[in-house]
């Protein structure tokens, strides 16, 4: 290939990512890629540079486990449109509600009352 300029510009996409997982598997010197393919050094490296992007995008997490990813304000509103969205919308049981609250949450439901007040206010209100 002439080494003109617009050579890399010329080749398609699939010829780039030959390239770089050529240049990513070693199958030979950087200058000998780009010689016979007759692109820069540094057109070879930014291939090998998108290649391993790409990569890391596929096999990486993007949050690990224990990254916070956000936070709720636990106000006795949002109890209540908790409660009611469990009981109405997942047709959860009373006892599945208070397992909810108390083992997810932590919080303690000692009433059934409460469980019930949180249904009624929010089905009225």
């Amino acid at each position: 290939m002439d080494r003109g300029v617009g050579a890399a510009a010329k080749l398609s996409e699939n010829d780039r990512k030959d390239l770089a997982i050529q240049a990513l598997a070693g199958s030979g010197t950087v200058s000998d890629l780009a010689a016979r393919h007759g692109v820069s050094r540094k057109f070879i490296y930014q291939q090998t540079h998108k290649a391993v992007a790409a990569l890391d995008d596929a096999f990486l997490s993007a949050a690990p486990d224990h990254e916070v990813l956000f936070e709720v304000a636990g106000t006795k509103a949002w109890l209540r449109q908790v409660i009611v969205a469990l009981t109405l919308t997942c047709r959860s049981s009373y006892r599945g509600v208070v397992e909810f609250l108390r083992d997810l949450l932590g919080v303690p439901v000692r009433h059934r009352q409460l469980v019930f007040d949180g249904i009624a206010e929010g089905a009225i209100g």
